[in-house]
């Protein structure tokens, strides 16, 4: 109340307003004004004026759920999993469950269709939002309110412990949904949320409490919550992430299938998704004459226009905003380079990051303000992104690198090109450092596995114009180690691309006799050797072993490993004696170099005792894999990096000597060996094509019929039907077929065998000559003879 006192015979008065205004207010009618405050004076020293602290505003708020924005006509697609648990989990006593994921993937939809499925129960929905904290306190106050709290017991100072005891009290079931929590710290009120003294606690009693946020750390919500991570709509949900397109677009935006292509190109984004629908639906409705020129009005259209930059079909930005407000909350707690740090990951491409091998005080100590960060700084920043779903950082398996995940559509609204450039950088000095290895060595198939991606996608992005020779040549030689890699995994279409676009580029800059591109061009026809275009990398290795003679001599290493490559060529096209020559040649000067146990000699030693094999020298070829497999293991044992291939050699040895028992040891022993390489390898998968063979011949039929299917199909998927790389298995199936008693389906093989190799061999290539052998042969075998 306000008292006023006065004396003598002037005329005072006020007018007082009531409780429910803002504030108390007093009119001085000898001032003809109106004055708030604790303390007022009219203007005379016998009149004073006391006021009451004025009473804030109420804010205005609802804590109704708002099942309005549920259209049913929409349902929830992909969740049942993540709505299952999250029904399930309050009945075993979890009463503060945490929905977290990063912004846009669906949290409060899927928050509103568990209030939707609690309200339709009968249980009582409170719903509050998060965002800011004086609505966020007023909203409690009348969930506190309509839970049963007096308003005199909201006017002391401890409304929080009045909230819960209130709630705590309630007999029915009741639901408390704390939407887009993504600045937790406004959840602790008076006390500590992760303590259970905050505005927000654990329910006890009847009650659940569902938190929504961005925020994924456990210690930042206690030992009481339960956390339920939320992904996108992606791998085997990615069906119904297409769905959520097709339920907002119209009918006419195309198939299901271009559908599934852009819902996997958004990356399973709802947000994302449903924008995406809006936009076609809306962009259908609209006249043709009134739209503006190549308005996507298609999925393939969508597609095709976000490849181009995701700005005009997001006009408003919703995206980019989306995540720029968990920045500027990192901004906020003291992570000033989260920015930054993003920006660079966003600029490495789709695919898992190996950040321990890129992302290091001492790689990041030319990139600019990142390098002020230290080792637990960078960490810090990381798990801090990682915590509000920016980013994701799974727990490594067991003798694996660490790994980062990014969402493309965080990557796509997060890259610049200086950080690009950064990125490249640091892809080269990976590369390129001794302790990442060479591609074909085992030991390093992972490191490479992973490396590879990042390295192709900055070299094609880069603008190679802008650098100067030595960063082009630094960037190239990158580029060959990863392209390397995909040969040895046997993605040869792919290294075929990347080796011309390298070829292309650096025959621009450099010389034809300049080293690097002599390098590039000899692996080159590497990997046209191994796509069977023999002619094509015969006729590379001679320009380049020309070049390089002329260049340094017919000894030096470079013309040696061209002479090396040119007779594996010889070999593969039957030319035996003439690789046998070769082979001997290079191999006295690789003796003469290095010696008899360097790994360039023994690559040769290799080839030439295959080649002694091949002519049935086995006797002498047996003892030279043996010697090769004892100086190959010098003290490294049985996991040195070529011994899967020297046993193989061995084992194929021992079969064609007859010693078939010793023979399957060692195939089992060199298929142990591969465990850094998968099963469909191919030279695992030669490896397990022989294996069979061997098991066929003890008269194991039946497995080894499975395991040549097995073997035949996955080389089918990786060659297609017409390769030569897969006619080897696919001859031991027709045998076995044969075997089997089915010989309609291994006369049809034989004779497909037949036709490739007639038409990519010729008639009189000593294969195509014993493929039609084995034709002739099985003619001769009745149907249905074992």
């Amino acid at each position: 109340m306000t008292e006023a006192q006065g004396c003598g015979g002037d005329e005072v008065g006020g007018d007082f307003g009531g409780a429910d205004e803002a504030g108390t207010r007093v009119h001085n009618r000898l001032t003809d004004s109106t004055v708030h405050g604790a303390v007022v004076q009219a203007g005379r020293a016998d009149i004073v004026l006391r006021a009451t602290e004025p009473v804030e505003p109420a804010v205005p708020v609802t804590v109704a759920p708002p099942l309005g924005l549920r259209d049913t006509s929409r349902p929830l697609r992909g969740r049942a999993d993540a709505l299952a648990r999250l029904e399930a989990a309050a009945p075993a006593g979890d009463r503060l469950l945490v929905l977290c994921g990063m912004g846009g993937c669906g949290k409060t939809t899927l928050a509103l269709e568990l209030a939707a499925r609690r309200t339709e129960a009968g249980c009582r929905v409170w719903w509050v939002e998060a965002r800011n904290g004086p609505a966020l306190e007023a909203a409690l106050r009348a969930v506190a309110r309509q839970a049963g709290a007096a308003a005199e017991e909201l006017e002391r100072g401890d409304t929080a412990d009045v909230l819960w005891s209130h709630l705590d009290r309630l007999d029915a079931p009741w639901l408390l949904v704390v939407d887009n929590a993504d600045d937790p710290a406004l959840l602790d009120g008076p006390g500590a949320l992760n303590a259970g003294t905050g505005w927000i606690r654990p329910a006890t009693g009847a009650g659940t409490v569902l938190v929504t946020t961005r925020e994924s750390t456990p210690a930042t919500w206690g030992p009481a919550a339960r956390l339920h991570p939320l992904q996108p709509l992606t791998g085997e949900r990615l069906a119904a992430a297409a769905r959520i397109l097709r339920d907002h677009a119209p009918d006419t935006a195309g198939t299901e299938a271009e559908a599934h292509a852009l819902a996997a190109r958004l990356g399973g984004l709802p947000l994302a998704l449903r924008l995406a629908g809006t936009y076609l639906t809306e962009a259908g409705r609209t006249p043709a004459p009134f739209r503006a020129p190549g308005t996507p009005t298609t999925y393939a259209d969508y597609r095709r226009a976000w490849e181009d930059g995701p700005r005009g079909l997001d006009p408003a930005h919703v995206l980019p905003r989306t995540w720029a407000m968990s920045l500027d909350l990192l901004d906020q707690r003291g992570h000033a380079h989260a920015r930054g740090l993003l920006e660079l990951i966003a600029s490495f491409a789709d695919a898992d990051l190996p950040y321990t091998l890129l992302l290091t005080p001492d790689r990041l100590a030319d990139a600019g303000p990142l390098a002020t960060l230290d080792g637990p700084a960078l960490w810090q920043h990381l798990t801090a992104l990682a915590a509000l779903g920016l980013i994701d950082l799974p727990d490594p398996a067991p003798d694996t690198l660490p790994v980062l995940r990014m969402h493309p559509l965080v990557r796509d609204a997060s890259r610049t090109a200086g950080a690009g450039r950064t990125a490249l950088r640091l892809l080269v000095v990976a590369a390129l450092a001794e302790e990442t290895g060479a591609p074909e060595d085992a030991e390093f198939g992972r490191v490479w596995r992973l490396l590879s991606p990042h390295v192709l996608d900055g070299f094609h992005r880069v603008d190679t114009g802008s650098l100067d020779d030595e960063d082009f040549l630094e960037i190239t030689d990158a580029v060959d180690l990863a392209v390397r890699h995909l040969w040895v995994g046997g993605l040869l279409t792919q290294a075929r691309a990347e080796y011309e676009a390298v070829l292309a580029l650096e025959r621009e800059r450099v010389d034809d006799t300049h080293p690097d591109l002599l390098v590039t061009r000899r692996h080159f026809a590497r990997v046209l050797r191994d796509l069977g275009e023999f002619e094509a990398a015969r006729a590379e290795l001679e320009e380049v072993l020309a070049i390089e003679c002329e260049r340094a001599g017919e000894t030096h290493p470079g013309a040696l490993n061209a002479r090396h490559d040119l007779a594996l060529v010889l070999a593969a096209t039957g030319e035996s004696e003439a690789a046998r020559a070769a082979f001997e040649a290079v191999l006295a000067a690789r003796r003469a170099a290095f010696g008899d146990a360097h790994p360039f000699t023994l690559a040769t030693r290799h080839e030439l005792a295959q080649i002694l094999h091949d002519q049935g020298e086995l006797a002498a070829a047996r003892a030279e894999f043996e010697a090769i497999l004892a100086a190959r293991r010098g003290g490294l044992g049985e996991d040195a990096p070529e011994s899967p291939a020297d046993f193989a050699k061995i084992a194929q040895l021992l079969y064609d000597l007859g010693e078939l028992e010793e023979a399957r040891a060692a195939y089992e022993l060199a298929l142990a060996n591969r465990k850094e390489r998968s099963e469909t390898h191919p030279d695992t998968l030669v490896i397990r094509h022989n294996l069979a063979v061997v098991r066929l011949t003890l008269g194991e039929l039946e497995a080894a019929l499975a395991e040549l299917k097995a073997v035949v199909a996955h080389e089918r998927e990786r060659w297609g039907d017409t390769h030569l790389a897969g006619l080897p298995a696919r001859r031991s199936l027709a045998l076995a077929l044969l075997g089997a008693g089915e010989r309609q389906a291994a006369r049809a093989e034989l004779e497909a065998i037949l036709r490739i190799q007639h038409e990519r061999l010729g008639e009189d290539h000593p294969y195509t000559r014993a493929a039609r052998e084995d034709l002739a042969g099985a003619r001769h075998v009745p149907e249905g003879t074992a």
